[in-house]
């Protein structure tokens, strides 16, 4: 009995480590750590010094609580506890490695995907699935695979413990502890004393590649106190009221043709990437600035289709809009046929019903072609030529929103390859592994989107030909858009929904309004968004501005431009707590102080100015002066 007591204090005293997983488990989380940090930049710098030590020191930290938090379960829990500990030991390891291509692709942790999932319902998290462009199959087997390798991790832990256990490395306790401390107090003297050198942007980029995502002093953020919140969205019918006495009576009604490609930014439109698209922005109306309302489709389709806030995203839904788009049942109320072409999932996040209405009683004729056994671009090169078919055959012209949603520039990227490969080389299928752990081979990846959009640009080459031939072609309207932009690492992601900056943004948007001469209204050629769309349409069928109340955009042709765009960040199904404001010189993004329910927040963290291009940062004195009047128009309605 006296033994197995001095047994007792002694493990108290000292601690048993297992070496051989423990050594395991700090490599190889540092080795992740040290390369994601090495990825920001090509060049050494301070951040990068700064950030390096600090991801080697947690990492250190975090090993030493592992191995004290094993001797206490030792002790207390003895073998079926310390059989579980191994497993969640294994799990947290996993968390590191799965963190780093999770911080790269979407910036975020994998706790906070985790928690972002978990609030999801089962058909949107299906829905996240299919956007992913990864099969379901794959997904259920990544999943049994995981299972297993956290049973194998298990399994592991409790081998190299008995491996370890038979030449022992026995450390004091106090020991431990003393360099627990110490490694705690170096970090926290070393971020005190050096985080002033980092700046701020750069601080930003490297933070989040942290094994805590976190230092122990945080950077000074500037916080915006609001006099009010944000304001529910106002009901339907009130939106109804504002325009539903208004003369929607208009004699002559053009078709209006409106296509809504997949993650296409601006400036790949060019001569050799897209002659056609190049052709048509030259010789019409475009912008020097078009932005997405969002760097998400649902959101971005919900400002577009409704001329809305993208942060009132969440709070109208299927259920408490049952109408459908409002500018849509304005066109409905004008005389106008709807007619919908698409090759996109318009069941993503119940889109079709929110945009449509419900048993998309909006629309006229749809063709929804969204086969997944077919490829994107074999669905985009089926509506199109449906749509083209239905010209055709109409000998009538006039009265008609053509509405077209095009796929193929969606990630992985699709294209006929036999026919339209001039792009090369291409990555023949994306390696998102290794898309993930090295910046090199981009160039094969850009080739697939080229190829992917240059097929796209075919397509919108077909039907301007065709509309050329066609009954009332020459008076049509035509807007060309993208949902939103694609990033290649340019701002430190890959793809879109990670972050707001300008290549998730920026978008083309292109008018032909019939024969008006496309020099009229040269000055507001500066900067427009989704939002604008609808409002401007309206106003060249009616030959004047229905004006402001029942949306927040404004027609391009008001020489009273608000000068503002407001773009959010992709937050799944909930309300965006992460948005920008973009005067066309400066982007001020912010993100709500409470971040669970936004139209309770009563401030905003800030968290960057910048200029248009995201290439350097602006000194926040100059908050005030260039989006005080934009933050009042928000939060003051």
């Amino acid at each position: 009995m006296m033994q197995a007591h001095e047994r007792y204090l002694q493990s108290l005293s000292q601690v048993s480590i297992n070496y051989f997983f423990y050594g395991f488990y700090f490599f190889l989380a540092m080795g992740i750590h040290v390369y994601h940090v090495s990825l920001i930049e090509s060049f050494f710098s301070f951040s990068f010094c700064f950030f390096l030590v600090y991801a080697i020191g947690q990492c250190a930290i975090e090993t030493l609580l592992l191995i004290l938090f094993a001797n206490a379960i030792r002790i207390f829990f003895r073998a079926k506890g310390f059989m579980l500990y191994g497993l969640v030991v294994f799990f947290l390891l996993l968390t590191h490695v799965i963190d780093f291509p999770l911080v790269r692709f979407m910036d975020m942790s994998f706790w906070y995907a985790l928690n972002f999932i978990s609030q999801e319902s089962s058909q949107n998290f299906l829905e996240l699935l299919y956007a992913s462009n990864v099969s379901i199959l794959i997904w259920l087997v990544s999943g049994i695979a995981g299972c297993a390798l956290l049973i194998a991790g298990m399994l592991s832990y409790q081998l190299t413990e008995r491996w370890a256990s038979q030449r022992p490395l026995i450390v004091p306790y106090s020991l431990l502890a003393a360099s627990l401390c110490t490694l705690c107090l170096f970090l926290m003297s070393w971020d005190y004393s050096t985080q002033k050198f980092v700046p701020r942007t750069q601080f930003d980029l490297y933070q989040k590649t942290l094994p805590w995502k976190s230092t122990f002093f945080h950077q000074h953020q500037e916080y915006y106190s609001l006099a009010h919140s944000l304001q529910e969205p106002t009901p339907q019918e009130e939106r109804w009221n504002l325009v539903g006495d208004a003369d929607l009576e208009v004699k002559n009604k053009p078709d209006i043709y409106l296509f809504i490609a997949e993650s296409l930014r601006e400036d790949f439109i060019n001569e050799d990437n897209a002659p056609h698209l190049n052709a048509f922005k030259n010789q019409f109306v475009s912008f020097d600035l078009g932005l997405s309302n969002a760097n998400a489709t649902h959101i971005s389709w919900f400002s577009l289709f409704y001329s809305q806030f993208p942060l009132y995203w969440g709070q109208v839904t299927p259920e408490n809009w049952k109408g459908g788009s409002l500018p849509l049942q304005l066109f409905k109320k004008m005389g106008y046929q709807i007619n919908v072409y698409s090759s996109s999932r318009l069941s993503y996040y119940q889109m079709d019903r929110l945009i449509f209405g419900e048993d998309n009683h909006l629309v006229d004729i749809m063709v929804n072609f969204d086969d997944e056994q077919k490829a994107p671009h074999e669905r985009d090169q089926y509506v199109v030529e449906q749509m083209i078919h239905q010209m055709k055959d109409s000998q009538e012209s006039g009265g008609r929103v053509f509405i077209v949603f095009l796929d193929s520039t969606h990630l992985d990227y699709s294209w006929p390859e036999k026919t339209h490969s001039a792009f090369q080389p291409y990555e023949k299928k994306i390696n998102y592994l290794k898309a993930a752990f090295t910046n090199a081979g981009l160039e094969k990846i850009k080739n697939r989107y080229k190829n992917a959009l240059s097929f796209v640009d075919s397509l919108f080459g077909n039907f301007l030909q065709a509309l050329a031939s066609s009954p009332g072609g020459d008076e049509a309207v035509v807007v060309f858009t993208g949902d939103h932009g694609e990033e290649f690492y340019e701002q430190g992601h890959l793809f879109h929904a990670s972050s707001l900056s300008h290549p998730q943004t920026h978008v083309p948007l292109y008018y032909k309004f019939g024969k008006m001469d496309p020099s009229v209204e040269q000055r507001e050629r500066q900067m427009s968004c989704h939002m604008d769309i609808f409002p401007t349409l309206f106003h060249y069928v009616s030959k004047r501005d229905l004006g402001q109340g029942w949306c927040e955009g404004q027609s391009i042709f008001n020489q009273q431009r608000w000068p503002y765009t407001i773009i959010a960040r992709f937050n799944a199904s909930r309300s965006p707590c992460e948005f920008c404001i973009h005067n066309g010189i400066y982007k001020l993004t912010a993100s709500f102080s409470d971040e669970r329910n936004i139209f309770n927040s009563r401030g905003l963290r800030i968290l960057s100015m910048k200029n248009l291009k995201d290439d350097s940062s602006v000194h926040y004195h100059k908050l005030k002066e260039q989006f005080g009047e934009a933050l009042d128009r928000i939060f003051n309605r």
